[in-house]
């Protein structure tokens, strides 16, 4: 006999919590503490439930601005520079400030 993990009931306050918008870490969180779960449980079982689920965006170490790929950041530069997409893939090794610093310059 298989084990349940998610009581009916449980479902259905995953369900509520969302009927106000997308669940959120901050919903998951509070449905968490309720339930007696971890809130990454409780953002796994709503995603697997098909209930809407607004995830983190990621974020820089610091936090000071919404984390960006060295990739797009290239694919940025070769836009600036109006060049053939994919001829400057090299710059992806090159560090982060640097290419933050040559786009600032081109744009």
């Amino acid at each position: 006999m298989k084990s349940v993990n998610y009581t009916p009931e449980m479902e259905q306050a995953i369900r509520e919590a969302s009927k106000d918008g997308p669940l959120n870490i901050a919903k998951a969180r509070v449905l968490a503490e309720k339930l007696g779960r971890k809130p990454r449980s409780i953002t796994a079982k709503a995603i697997s439930m098909k209930v809407p689920y607004d995830a983190a965006k990621p974020t820089r170490k610091d936090g000071t601005s919404p984390a960006v790929r060295k990739a797009d950041l290239v694919e940025a530069i070769e836009k600036a520079l109006a060049a053939e997409n994919g001829s400057l893939d090299g710059l992806v090794k090159s560090t982060r400030s640097a290419l933050v610093s040559l786009l600032s310059e081109i744009g």
